[in-house]
């Protein structure tokens, strides 16, 4: 096995004595395995076959092995990767990472801090780092063998703000810092998924369609049978915007902005992936209380989500034949913004749907078209325009509650 070291500094692995480890070896060698500082020497081309041996202390939380370890600054950016979010790939695509990009300015803001020794030059919370591969512990040297494509589950930009500070700033105090870091042994990808989304959809902030994706990734590995029912919103939801955005012809095709994406680098994008997620959950809400999902799709995640999509697509292909100068130029108009995703896709649940299900007609495009037809606000395009005071105004969740209202009337022709 080759050892991750410097040119003049050697780490000796293997010992065939009884440690105590996943592997049942043990480790030798008395010198920790340093990183060189000349950057040519420090670019790892195959960092997944190089190990980095160091002290560690093992605990065990309900039932989990771990190891809390320290790593120097230059150690931890060379030996961790992040499984970021693609979003060419399906959700449930099985190589389909569940972290979003790093944030530039976090990224710098972490470095700079590093950079001037702010903070009395303190450093000190835990990173999580989650292992794909058995761990190799000695138990007489107290000693772990780490492989350098260690998975960071919680400390992204805390590592890329190191990597700022070690490779643009060229600060060489950040390479040489002790980083205090949790090493987690995964069984299999769902359980760091799983992990990820524990941390960072409960104790933190993250945004919605991550973790939603997060979920429909863990169901796809693990089972349908394994999702809660109170989460099973979730994964269809996921996958019917999903659907909404690669289907060709929809009025929404490439159009949303998915988890991996930021805005200011996609301004084509109209409308974020979380807000048609929310806006639709009612939608899902009302098709299964009343069986339709099940009676018309099925029962599984993929045929309930692609008959939802069905609907919606038609819904919108609707919205653009009685109204096209809203979505002639997408960013002028608010139709395809929150105040129209929300208020259209209220009007829809409460109303569109229910009518049309009573009148045994299908939910198409031509349906919907007749009931849209009526109103004299719907069909209008200036009624959607950015820049009128009039749809425009609506911008909070008691706004889009008011504009459905108005929509709901003007459908009742006098």
């Amino acid at each position: 096995m080759t050892s991750y070291t410097t040119d003049n500094v050697n780490e000796t692995l293997g010992s065939q004595n009884h440690g105590v480890g996943t592997n049942d070896q043990s480790l030798s060698g008395d010198d920790r395995c340093h990183l060189p500082n000349n950057k040519e020497n420090n670019k790892m081309t195959n960092a997944k076959d190089k190990t980095l041996v160091v002290d560690a202390i093992p605990f065990t939380q309900s039932g989990h092995r771990l190891y809390m370890v320290k790593l120097t600054g230059q150690e931890l950016i060379d030996c961790s990767v992040v499984d970021h979010y693609d979003s060419t790939k399906a959700p449930d695509d099985p190589d389909q990472g569940y972290q979003r990009p790093p944030e530039r300015s976090r990224i710098t803001r972490i470095g700079t801090f590093l950079v001037n020794g702010t903070g009395n030059g303190l450093y000190p919370n835990a990173l999580l780092l989650g292992s794909r591969t058995p761990l190799v512990f000695d138990e007489m040297t107290r000693r772990l063998q780490l492989s350098c494509d260690l998975r960071i589950i919680d400390g992204q930009h805390r590592t890329e703000g190191l990597r700022y500070a070690i490779e643009e700033k060229e600060h060489l105090p950040s390479a040489n810092m002790q980083v205090p870091v949790v090493i987690m042994e995964v069984s299999d990808r769902a359980e760091e998924l799983d992990q990820f989304r524990i941390i960072n959809g409960t104790a933190k902030s993250v945004r919605t369609d991550l973790v939603n994706a997060i979920l429909t990734a863990l169901a796809a590995d693990q089972g349908e049978d394994t999702v809660a029912p109170k989460d099973r919103w979730k994964i269809i939801v996921t996958k019917v915007v999903d659907i909404m955005d690669r289907t060709a012809g929809s009025p929404w095709e490439d159009m949303l902005l998915m988890p991996d994406q930021v805005g200011r680098d996609f301004p084509d994008k109209i409308a974020r992936a979380t807000s048609v997620m929310t806006s639709i959950r009612p939608i899902y809400t009302w098709l299964e209380e009343f069986g339709i999902l099940r009676d018309r799709a099925g029962t599984s995640f993929d045929e309930q989500s692609t008959y939802m999509a069905g609907i919606l697509i038609e819904y919108w292909r609707a919205l653009k034949a009685v109204v096209p100068g809203a979505f002639a130029v997408p960013d002028d108009s608010v139709i395809q913004k929150t105040p129209g995703l929300f208020a259209l896709h209220m009007i829809l649940r409460d109303r569109l749907l229910p009518r049309i299900y009573l009148g045994r007609r299908n939910w198409d495009q031509e349906t919907f078209e007749e009931f849209l037809g009526v109103s004299p606000e719907i069909t209008d395009h200036k009624f959607w325009d950015k820049t009128e005071n009039r749809a425009a105004v609506y911008g909070s969740m008691k706004g889009f509650r008011d504009l459905a209202d108005l929509l709901n009337g003007s459908l009742d022709p006098d």
